[in-house]
């Protein structure tokens, strides 16, 4: 579970040694990334609520597509960062966990995320 313990220590930090050490990402590059890949385990964990509640709804991987600057950026994550790479991948411009990663850890990721990932709104 150490990647979302990161990233989530990444946004409180904004240390980008947390997670990136062969890559060159601006702070506010590696910030989108990270909060699309938090927001995206929220709604995930959300999506896990409605089923057990009988809601008709799936878990759905999250759409990426290379033109836009922060999918490039996560496909670059993925490619060159262990951190990243262990624990999630992009097939068919669709990211997800990788294949290895357990039913209960990801169960864990999607509800350490929604519990520990509250951005402040703006109105």
């Amino acid at each position: 579970m150490s990647t979302i313990d990161e990233l989530l220590k990444y946004m409180k930090k904004r240390d980008k040694n947390i997670l990136i050490t062969n890559i060159q990402l601006s702070d506010y590059e590696l910030n989108v990334v990270v909060v699309k890949i938090l927001s995206w385990l929220k709604l995930q964990h959300k999506r896990s609520i409605w089923i057990a509640q009988g809601k008709k709804t799936s878990f759905k991987p999250l759409e990426v597509n290379i033109r836009y600057p922060w999918c490039a950026n996560l496909y670059q994550l993925i490619e060159n960062e262990k951190l990243f790479r262990d624990y999630f991948s992009i097939k068919e411009g669709k990211f997800d966990f990788s294949d290895e990663v357990s039913e209960e850890e990801k169960a864990m990721a999607r509800e350490k995320a929604y519990q520990n990932y509250n951005p402040q709104k703006h109105t």
